[in-house]
């Protein structure tokens, strides 16, 4: 009886020092991000990697250099070009977000490649082009 209650004992103790399960990790979707301005614009974005044939969310947050307003009701369009080029593959226009300043755009380039992409930002105050590059869609 004294043995078989050490032997019980040993195994509670044994299994007490196992490794706690690790969680799962989360499926969240990578997300990069980049900031640039213009005389009168800071354009912070964040967007998930850009993938060929696949809808890629950009969300955008822009402020008003000249007081530090968020931009509101502005009309947001990307253009999205083949590096070089001229003509846009892709044109959307964002949604206004729940919050002042904050966009929501959907991109999605039908093929791999180096692109640009242009930022049309509209409201009663602004008319700003911001054109960036070394967008990469893979």
């Amino acid at each position: 009886m004294k043995h078989a209650l050490k032997g019980i004992a040993a195994v509670l103790l044994l299994g007490g020092c196992s490794k706690p399960v690790a969680p799962p990790v989360s499926a969240e979707p990578e997300v990069l991000s980049r900031t640039e301005f213009t005389n009168r614009v800071e354009n912070y974005f964040e967007y998930e990697p850009l993938r060929s044939a696949k809808p890629s969310q950009v969300r955008i947050h822009l402020t008003d250099l000249s007081d530090g307003s968020p931009v509101e009701k502005a009309e947001v369009t990307l253009a999205v070009r083949p590096k070089g080029s001229a003509d846009p593959v892709v044109q959307t226009t964002s949604r206004v977000g729940k919050v002042a300043g904050i966009y929501v755009a959907e991109l999605n380039v039908p093929k791999p490649g180096e692109y640009d992409i242009e930022f049309h930002i509209r409201n009663n105050k602004l008319d700003e082009r911001m054109p960036l590059s070394d967008f990469k869609v893979e």
